[in-house]
């Protein structure tokens, strides 16, 4: 028997299943994370090398991700970029911290520490970006697609620009990272639905070039990428990138040129995190990830999004995510509960009138339609069923009628696997 343990917030859910029911457990490539210290070393350098002349009559932004990016240590990390701008003669207030937050809710002060850090909360101002706050946003241009492109008044009026945030798989995006925190992490409400309606296509069907790891041809990374060359015009910016190996912790990180450092990053990640398999299994037991990525149940969805690249039509999959923060988005979990049973007319009502969180819920509810999918979860059970989903009642039963042969994939969220030739599985 193989013993599995799949996290699930602060906790884990221990199964064991017989050896032959399991064609691999996928982790991506072994790839040792580096220590702190040393990504410290990276951060310092590339902040200070990326600088312009004159540095210290210059106003400075640095972009860092909300609190669906724990993983990235944004605590950690961020004070290295804010002490490395003070120990150039920078003065305090010319440094402003925005949390990208693209149309999620605005962080609480009180949180402000565990996204940047104690020192930085101390030492410099902290902004959520303005999203829907109509006086805080500036036009600084149309893109090719016709998105009009409103970006946070602070971030427009800076000179230099350091954005601090992962390179993760995206399924809608490509890859998370880069440009997207430019749109839509500081974007106005409408710009970013300007930018993700192009997921759907006038049919009321999701656009094929729209999935993860898909850049070419993928309209909203092709828009997000002019965004970024508007909002920019003018400036000088710093990327210091991130990312996340096989088990969730950091083992990549480089400093640069935004768009330079976002596609090293993706083909790095792609190298570690997007794992062959020779064929579809039958089901799949996944993790989001445990406490840093399954706080809310519409992030930990990317986690499902990855997983059933690798599953057969009609299969079985196992989806543990704690959730401790609940279903985390109010459209996310109306749309699960309305339109569960009629997806054609959530997607030719996103068509008219597009909600990232809407669209999530019509990508999860074909994910419900092609597969059996279980939650192993926190939630309370009444609103797990509302929104859709058949909840875990006794391991050991579900794992004696499970039939065929399948994959375990611990960490869900930050693995991408494939079918093709065999490789990275054990």
């Amino acid at each position: 028997m193989m013993k599995i343990q799949l996290k699930k917030g602060q906790g884990c859910l221990d199964l064991e299943i017989p050896d032959e029911k399991i064609s691999g457990v996928i982790t991506g490539k072994d790839v040792a994370p580096i220590p702190h210290e040393k990504v410290d070393q990276v951060i310092r350098h590339g902040v200070i090398q990326g600088l312009p002349d004159a540095p210290e009559s210059k106003q400075i932004v640095v972009i860092i991700p909300d609190d669906t990016r724990l993983w990235a240590r944004g605590d950690r990390f961020v004070p290295c970029i804010i002490q490395a701008l003070m120990d150039q003669g920078i003065p305090k207030a010319k440094i402003k911290l925005i949390i990208a937050l693209g149309t999620h809710q605005d962080m609480p002060a009180e949180l402000f520490s565990s996204l940047a850090g104690d020192f930085s909360a101390r030492h410099v101002q902290i902004l959520n970006s303005a999203n829907t706050d109509d006086r805080r946003l500036v036009h600084v241009g149309n893109t090719g697609l016709g998105t009009r492109v409103e970006i946070t008044r602070e971030a427009v009026d800076a000179d230099h620009i350091i954005i601090f945030g992962g390179v993760l798989h995206h399924m809608a995006a490509g890859f998370g990272g880069g440009r997207k925190y430019i749109l839509p992490g500081i974007a106005g409400y409408d710009s970013i639905q300007q930018n993700h309606a192009l997921a759907m296509q006038p049919d009321g069907s999701a656009h094929p070039m729209v999935r993860q790891a898909q850049l070419d041809g993928n309209p909203l990374h092709e828009d997000m990428m002019q965004a970024a060359d508007l909002f920019l015009k003018g400036k000088t910016c710093t990327y210091v990138a991130v990312a996340a190996n096989g088990e969730g912790e950091i083992f990549y990180a480089d400093t640069g040129d935004l768009h330079t450092t976002f596609q090293n990053g993706c083909d790095i990640l792609n190298q570690t995190c997007c794992v062959k398999v020779p064929e579809k299994g039958d089901f799949a037991l996944i993790s989001a990830g445990g406490q840093k990525t399954d706080g809310q149940l519409y992030q930990s969805t990317k986690a499902l999004f990855n997983a059933a690249n690798i599953v057969r039509e009609g299969g079985e999959i196992l989806f543990v995510a704690g959730c401790a923060q609940g279903v985390g988005n109010p459209v996310f979990a109306s749309a699960l509960e309305i339109f569960r049973n009629d997806i054609e007319t959530l997607g030719k009502r996103l068509t008219t009138d597009f909600s990232m969180p809407a669209y999530v819920a019509f990508r999860v509810i074909d994910l419900m339609q092609r597969f059996k999918i279980t939650l192993a979860s926190d939630l309370p059970q009444d609103v797990a069923h509302r929104t859709g989903f058949t909840i875990l009642k006794d391991p050991v039963q579900y794992i004696s009628e499970l039939n065929g042969r399948g994959y375990v994939i611990p960490f869900a969220e930050n693995i991408l696997p494939i079918v093709g030739r065999k490789d990275n599985i054990s």
